[in-house]
């Protein structure tokens, strides 16, 4: 049956057993000894897939040409990018890294190797173009103010504040004039613009015939529908027409009428089949998880409209604690909820990510990358600072994820989660997809107070999972032989609607200080 982790010959290791071998030092930390434990005990070792380092995984996007190498500045066009197996483009400048179409998201974009930025552009009512993606302000700025009735003057004194969504150290930006951008990144970068009002064409294209090279490096972005796109295509611009659930109706209208076709990364497969089977390169928005990236690719996308640059691309290598202090998201780490506005998001709270949403959730760690090296534990501290959760409420941390796609609790997911619980309890489980969850271990303790940090500590060893509350000695450890899932991926989560709130902090990888060495065969 899947996921028996021992075999029938009675080859068991019991708490006891465990801690016997952790005593004669063939377990060390919970990381264990593969080898001798797989001639000892003939237990099934866990899938636990390699870690390549960053400089690996980018390199290979350097070499595929979908992103620039150290010190080539260019100039890149569009038919450079459209030669290469895949390409990306900037989302909003990617909008996970920096502050939203704003220079400082630019410039960082271009600095990091991206070939193609995305900028949305809209225009004042004195007829400044402006760098912004909302028609108004107010998500961005906190001020109301419709840009098309509002003049430039009134604009030029906002600031972008992303803080909500990057944390609460992120610069606050101003709104950058369209002149600025293209002074600035039009003479080596490649710009996917968009007339997101779909009444300035004439005025854009106007300001375009000032920008020798134009015409290879900017392309002509709005809805698949947007009459904007023959005005591009009649001055000899290349254009992408994206489409959206209302079309997918009327997809084969559609497609003749740009060069590029645009799909967002939620759409079903056979809407993405039957873009690629056009024939025409397509290129798809938001990719913001590697995850996403793999999917869309193995679909035939070739192009992909990026807002997390840093994580997607590999363009940091995996770090072993949190940032949580330094008041910025780091690349990779990302709530449940990435789509839409940034209203009930987790928060950084003195040096701990707070979870408070309504619903159960989760927060994915994807810059630390996961238990997928040898000798590793993940130590974290959790509580709940305004009160406990009623009845059986619980948080914890979901891990042995394949990838980093959204961890949404009681989905049908794959992998396990520990559970610490308002009662002191903690719980280890199995999720198994479709088939549901089981109960592997759990073990009583006292239960925690408001306001009271608890630490944990979780060793996934290619025989074993364990976990500790090493605060406590009743009830301290769980542990399981069950080696169904190796996936190098977690996310803390809230089991639980409504409040109270969750947080945790101190997240950090732990590596055995002492040699992990088997005794001698025989």
């Amino acid at each position: 049956m899947h996921g028996q982790p021992v075999s029938e010959s009675g080859a068991r290791i019991g708490r006891r057993g465990f801690l016997s071998l952790l005593a004669a030092g063939a377990v060390l930390n919970g990381t264990g000894c593969a080898p001798c434990l797989e001639a000892s005990t003939g237990l099934k070792a866990r899938p636990m897939p390699a870690s390549a380092a960053a400089t690996e995984a980018s390199a290979s996007f350097i070499a595929e040409g979908a992103l620039a190498a150290a010190g080539d500045a260019g100039p890149f066009t569009i038919a450079g990018l459209l030669a290469a197996p895949g390409f990306f483009v900037a989302h909003r400048g990617s909008g996970d890294n920096w502050p939203e179409h704003t220079m400082l998201a630019y410039t960082q974009s271009a600095a990091a190797g991206l070939k193609a930025l995305e900028v949305s552009v809209s225009s004042t009512a004195d007829g400044v173009l402006v760098c912004h993606h909302d028609l108004n302000t107010e998500r961005l700025t906190g001020t109301d103010l419709t840009i098309a009735r509002a003049s430039y003057a009134a604009l030029e004194s906002l600031r972008n504040d992303a803080r909500a969504w990057l944390g609460p150290a992120a610069p606050l930006e101003p709104i950058p004039p369209l002149e600025d951008v293209l002074r600035t990144f039009l003479p080596a970068r490649v710009i996917f613009l968009e007339d997101k009002q779909g009444t300035n064409a004439d005025k854009i294209l106007e300001l375009l015939e000032s920008y020798p090279g134009a015409r290879e490096r900017v392309v002509w972005k709005q809805p698949a529908s947007s009459p904007g796109h023959a005005l591009a295509r009649a001055r000899g611009y290349t254009t992408w027409g994206y489409v959206t659930t209302p079309d997918f109706r009327n997809l084969a209208a559609l497609m003749p009428r740009v060069d590029l076709l645009g799909v967002h990364n939620s759409a079903p497969d056979d809407v993405v089949r039957e873009l690629v089977a056009s024939g025409k390169p397509v290129a798809a928005w938001e990719v913001r998880r590697r995850s996403d990236h793999a999917r869309l690719k193995a679909l035939g996308v070739r192009g992909f409209v990026c807002s997390n640059v840093v994580h997607v691309l590999h363009l940091e290598e995996r770090r072993s604690e949190d940032g949580f202090d330094t008041g910025l998201r780091y690349a990779g780490d990302l709530p449940l909820q990435s789509e839409g506005d940034w209203q009930g998001q987790p928060a950084f709270q003195q040096g701990a990510v707070r979870i408070s949403s309504d619903e159960p959730s989760s927060y994915l760690m994807g810059s630390m990358g996961g238990l997928s090296g040898p000798r590793l534990e993940l130590a974290f501290e959790m509580r709940w600072p305004e009160g406990l959760p009623a009845g059986t409420g619980s948080a914890g941390v979901a891990f042995g994820q394949d990838d980093d796609a959204p961890y949404r609790p009681g989905s049908a997911a794959s992998g396990y989660e520990l559970e610490f619980g308002a009662d002191g309890r903690m719980t280890l489980r199995r999720k198994d997809g479709a088939a549901g969850a089981s109960v592997l271990a759990a073990a009583e303790g006292p239960p925690p107070a408001p306001g009271e940090w608890t630490r944990l500590v979780l060793s996934v060893t290619p025989r074993m999972v364990i976990a500790r509350r090493p605060d406590q000695q009743a009830g301290s450890i769980v542990e399981s032989e069950d080696t169904a899932y190796g996936g190098g991926w977690f996310s803390f989560v809230k089991n639980y609607g409504g409040g109270p709130s969750v947080e945790f902090r101190n997240v950090t990888f732990q590596v055995s200080a002492a040699a992990d060495v088997c005794p001698p065969a025989g």
